[in-house]
């Protein structure tokens, strides 16, 4: 039976530049306006958070020590965006994506999964 969550997070200029190093696009507006980038840009890792927390949310540290998650970052998001995840979830497996508020386009689709410990044959593939 499949499951589907949701959660959304609103990236403000103060969320990137504590997650940021200092001097570039990601935590001065300076550097963002001289790069004609339209405001400090999220970095992706911030952009999936909502994915990977319903993840973690649904299977804990089962996910941390055998999880494996893949995602394609699609579209840049900017300080003060909504970003939300739409999580699928079907047992053992995962699929998601996460739709920024400036673009209303899908900003980051992945997939993740449970390697089940007791067969290598899987894990191999999990890591392939």
């Amino acid at each position: 039976m499949s499951e589907r969550l949701s959660r959304t997070l609103t990236l403000t200029g103060e969320l990137l530049r504590a997650y940021s190093r200092r001097g570039n696009f990601h935590s001065e507006p300076a550097e963002a306006d001289r790069l004609g980038l339209p405001g400090l840009v999220a970095q992706g890792m911030q952009v999936a958070a909502p994915a990977y927390a319903a993840l973690l949310e649904r299977w804990g540290d089962e996910l941390l020590q055998r999880g494996v998650v893949e995602m394609k970052f699609l579209a840049m998001v900017v300080e003060d965006d909504v970003v939300k995840a739409t999580v699928e979830i079907d047992g053992r497996t995962a699929t998601f994506e996460v739709t920024s508020s400036g673009t209303e386009k899908a900003a980051v689709i992945g997939s993740a999964s449970l390697s089940d410990p007791l067969n290598p044959a899987a894990k191999r593939r999990a890591r392939s």
